[in-house]
Protein backbone atom coordinates (compact mmCIF):
# COMPACT_ATOMS: atom_id res chain seq x y z
CA UNK A 1 0.00 0.00 0.00
CA UNK A 2 2.96 2.75 0.72
CA UNK A 3 4.07 2.13 -2.60
CA UNK A 4 0.57 3.27 -4.01
CA UNK A 5 0.46 5.82 -1.59
CA UNK A 6 3.85 7.33 -2.90
CA UNK A 7 2.90 6.86 -6.79
CA UNK A 8 -0.70 8.74 -6.05
CA UNK A 9 0.71 11.38 -4.43
CA UNK A 10 3.03 11.94 -7.17
CA UNK A 11 0.49 11.83 -9.65
CA UNK A 12 -1.72 14.32 -7.74
CA UNK A 13 0.78 16.54 -7.12
CA UNK A 14 1.51 17.01 -10.72
CA UNK A 15 -1.62 16.86 -12.04
CA UNK A 16 -4.25 17.98 -9.37
CA UNK A 17 -2.10 20.58 -7.39
CA UNK A 18 -4.49 23.63 -7.59
CA UNK A 19 -7.23 21.32 -6.44
CA UNK A 20 -5.33 20.06 -3.25
CA UNK A 21 -4.30 24.16 -2.70
CA UNK A 22 -7.66 25.25 -3.10
CA UNK A 23 -6.43 27.24 -5.93
CA UNK A 24 -8.89 25.32 -8.28
CA UNK A 25 -12.48 23.78 -8.08
CA UNK A 26 -11.47 20.32 -9.74
CA UNK A 27 -8.91 17.98 -11.86
CA UNK A 28 -9.75 14.95 -13.98
CA UNK A 29 -6.75 12.64 -13.90
CA UNK A 30 -6.63 8.87 -15.45
CA UNK A 31 -4.72 6.84 -12.77
CA UNK A 32 -3.89 3.16 -12.79
CA UNK A 33 -7.03 1.27 -11.20
CA UNK A 34 -5.25 -0.16 -8.67
CA UNK A 35 -4.12 3.01 -7.25
CA UNK A 36 -7.56 3.44 -6.20
CA UNK A 37 -6.78 1.86 -2.97
CA UNK A 38 -4.56 4.50 -1.64
CA UNK A 39 -7.48 6.75 -1.88
CA UNK A 40 -9.03 6.50 1.64
CA UNK A 41 -5.37 6.95 2.98
CA UNK A 42 -4.45 10.01 0.79
CA UNK A 43 -7.59 11.94 1.41
CA UNK A 44 -8.12 11.21 5.20
CA UNK A 45 -8.42 14.42 6.88
CA UNK A 46 -8.70 16.79 3.31
CA UNK A 47 -11.63 18.94 2.30
CA UNK A 48 -10.89 17.03 -1.33
CA UNK A 49 -13.74 14.53 -2.45
CA UNK A 50 -13.10 11.92 -5.79
CA UNK A 51 -15.53 10.72 -8.43
CA UNK A 52 -15.02 7.91 -10.73
CA UNK A 53 -16.50 9.32 -14.40
CA UNK A 54 -15.06 6.34 -16.33
CA UNK A 55 -13.18 3.21 -15.54
CA UNK A 56 -11.70 0.87 -17.72
CA UNK A 57 -9.59 -2.70 -16.84
CA UNK A 58 -6.26 -1.23 -16.24
CA UNK A 59 -7.19 2.77 -15.53
CA UNK A 60 -9.81 5.00 -13.95
CA UNK A 61 -10.81 8.83 -14.52
CA UNK A 62 -11.01 10.15 -11.68
CA UNK A 63 -12.51 13.73 -10.59
CA UNK A 64 -10.85 15.58 -7.77
CA UNK A 65 -12.65 18.52 -6.69
CA UNK A 66 -13.24 21.14 -3.48
CA UNK A 67 -16.65 20.68 -2.89
CA UNK A 68 -17.34 24.37 -1.98
CA UNK A 69 -15.52 25.94 -4.52
CA UNK A 70 -17.18 23.99 -7.37
CA UNK A 71 -20.59 24.55 -5.88
CA UNK A 72 -19.75 28.49 -5.88
CA UNK A 73 -18.78 28.55 -9.15
CA UNK A 74 -21.50 26.20 -10.53
CA UNK A 75 -24.09 29.01 -8.85
CA UNK A 76 -22.97 31.75 -10.92
CA UNK A 77 -25.96 33.04 -13.24
CA UNK A 78 -24.13 32.54 -16.16
CA UNK A 79 -23.37 28.82 -15.68
CA UNK A 80 -26.59 27.85 -14.00
CA UNK A 81 -28.09 28.83 -17.62
CA UNK A 82 -25.21 27.13 -19.49
CA UNK A 83 -25.39 23.66 -17.46
CA UNK A 84 -29.42 24.42 -18.03
CA UNK A 85 -28.82 24.23 -21.46
CA UNK A 86 -27.21 21.00 -21.15
CA UNK A 87 -30.11 19.31 -18.93
CA UNK A 88 -28.03 19.88 -15.86
CA UNK A 89 -30.67 22.44 -14.28
CA UNK A 90 -32.72 21.70 -11.07
CA UNK A 91 -29.72 18.74 -9.87
CA UNK A 92 -27.86 18.42 -6.79
CA UNK A 93 -24.10 18.36 -7.21
CA UNK A 94 -24.20 15.09 -6.84
CA UNK A 95 -26.41 14.75 -9.44
CA UNK A 96 -25.19 17.07 -11.64
CA UNK A 97 -21.63 14.92 -11.41
CA UNK A 98 -23.29 11.60 -11.39
CA UNK A 99 -24.55 12.82 -14.72
CA UNK A 100 -21.68 14.15 -16.27
CA UNK A 101 -19.68 10.85 -15.01
CA UNK A 102 -22.83 9.24 -17.68
CA UNK A 103 -21.91 11.37 -20.36
CA UNK A 104 -18.54 11.33 -20.03
CA UNK A 105 -18.29 7.65 -19.73
CA UNK A 106 -20.49 7.02 -22.98
CA UNK A 107 -18.29 9.43 -24.84
CA UNK A 108 -14.71 7.09 -23.56
CA UNK A 109 -17.03 3.79 -24.32
CA UNK A 110 -19.36 4.59 -26.75
CA UNK A 111 -18.29 7.09 -28.95
CA UNK A 112 -21.08 9.26 -27.88
CA UNK A 113 -20.60 13.73 -27.26
CA UNK A 114 -18.15 14.50 -25.69
CA UNK A 115 -19.51 16.49 -22.73
CA UNK A 116 -18.08 20.26 -23.14
CA UNK A 117 -19.67 21.14 -20.04
CA UNK A 118 -17.18 19.65 -18.08
CA UNK A 119 -15.08 22.45 -18.59
CA UNK A 120 -17.53 24.43 -16.24
CA UNK A 121 -16.70 21.85 -13.58
CA UNK A 122 -12.89 22.25 -13.79
CA UNK A 123 -13.45 25.87 -13.41
CA UNK A 124 -12.81 27.26 -16.79
CA UNK A 125 -14.19 30.09 -17.66
CA UNK A 126 -17.55 30.15 -19.58
CA UNK A 127 -15.81 32.08 -22.46
CA UNK A 128 -13.29 29.93 -23.48
CA UNK A 129 -15.97 26.64 -22.98
CA UNK A 130 -17.92 28.64 -26.02
CA UNK A 131 -15.34 29.36 -27.92
CA UNK A 132 -13.56 26.25 -28.10
CA UNK A 133 -17.10 24.50 -29.20
CA UNK A 134 -18.14 27.42 -31.24
CA UNK A 135 -14.44 27.01 -33.19
CA UNK A 136 -14.19 23.81 -32.66
CA UNK A 137 -11.14 23.60 -30.84
CA UNK A 138 -9.29 25.34 -33.63
CA UNK A 139 -8.05 28.43 -33.24
CA UNK A 140 -7.35 29.04 -29.85
CA UNK A 141 -5.71 32.38 -29.03
CA UNK A 142 -3.44 30.85 -26.75
CA UNK A 143 -3.27 27.18 -25.04
CA UNK A 144 -2.32 25.87 -22.34
CA UNK A 145 -4.17 23.86 -19.35
CA UNK A 146 -7.43 24.65 -21.62
CA UNK A 147 -7.73 26.58 -24.84
CA UNK A 148 -8.38 30.21 -24.84
CA UNK A 149 -10.70 32.51 -26.61
CA UNK A 150 -11.47 35.11 -24.26
CA UNK A 151 -9.18 36.38 -21.50
CA UNK A 152 -5.36 35.51 -22.57
CA UNK A 153 -3.92 37.63 -19.59
CA UNK A 154 -6.22 36.23 -17.25
CA UNK A 155 -5.35 32.62 -18.47
CA UNK A 156 -1.54 32.59 -18.78
CA UNK A 157 -2.27 34.00 -14.86
CA UNK A 158 -4.15 30.91 -13.69
CA UNK A 159 -1.33 28.71 -16.10
CA UNK A 160 1.55 30.24 -13.79
CA UNK A 161 -0.10 29.60 -10.88
CA UNK A 162 -0.91 26.32 -11.63
CA UNK A 163 2.72 25.37 -12.84
CA UNK A 164 4.01 27.37 -9.67
CA UNK A 165 1.95 25.08 -7.31
CA UNK A 166 2.86 21.84 -9.31
CA UNK A 167 6.89 22.70 -8.81
CA UNK A 168 6.37 23.83 -4.96
CA UNK A 169 4.13 20.43 -4.61
CA UNK A 170 6.71 17.71 -6.90
CA UNK A 171 9.41 19.48 -5.14
CA UNK A 172 8.21 19.04 -1.31
CA UNK A 173 7.18 15.85 -1.55
CA UNK A 174 10.76 14.91 -3.36
CA UNK A 175 12.26 16.85 0.03
CA UNK A 176 10.40 14.43 1.95
CA UNK A 177 7.67 16.95 3.23
CA UNK A 178 4.54 14.70 3.46
CA UNK A 179 1.35 15.11 0.74
CA UNK A 180 -0.79 16.92 3.97
CA UNK A 181 2.27 19.30 4.78
CA UNK A 182 2.64 19.97 1.51
CA UNK A 183 -1.04 20.90 0.66
CA UNK A 184 -1.64 22.72 3.60
CA UNK A 185 1.83 25.02 2.84
CA UNK A 186 0.70 26.00 -0.32
CA UNK A 187 -2.73 26.63 0.39
CA UNK A 188 -1.62 28.99 3.22
CA UNK A 189 0.79 30.63 0.85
Amino acid sequence: MAGGRCELEKLLANHCAPVFCHKKASNLVAARRELLEALPEVLAGSSISWMKLCGCKKYCHILFYDRERLERYLKREEHQNFLGGHGYAGRTLEEQLTLLAERYESYQKHGSAFPHEIGLFLEYPLADIEGFIEHQGKDALESGYWKVYGDVEQARAAFRLYDELKAALTTMLAAGVSFRECCAAQAAA
